[in-house]
């Protein structure tokens, strides 16, 4: 039965957009949504960033998701971090990403 949860939402998410793929690499372990922006740079190189819009919307639609939980810290700031759905949807694009890379190199592009 979990696995069925977890294709549904594989399949929802795959392929899956920049702004979810850093998103959800950023909270493989628990982070505070202040400190989002910069891991999200940090991990680009400062190439990619996500303007708060989309970064909020994103997280939003992946809590509901159950891609990850969201708490509240003492001082009331959201900290969220990845669920056992959210890492099989990440390995799941992990692994569609390396088929892409495989082609490309296979074809010497």
């Amino acid at each position: 039965m979990a696995e069925d949860f977890y294709q549904r939402l594989i399949d929802k998410y795959e392929p899956m957009t920049e702004a979810a793929f850093l998103i959800l690499v950023s909270v493989r372990q628990p982070i505070k949504s202040e400190a989002l922006p910069a891991k999200i740079a940090a991990l680009t190189q400062g190439k990619l960033q996500l303007g708060l819009g989309t970064l909020f919307t994103t997280l939003h639609a992946m809590t509901k998701d159950y891609l990850m939980t969201e708490r509240l810290d003492a001082d009331d700031q959201a900290i969220y971090e990845i669920t056992g759905s959210g890492a099989a949807v990440l390995a799941a694009e992990r692994d569609r990403l390396q088929l892409l890379t495989a082609i490309l190199k296979q074809e010497q592009v």
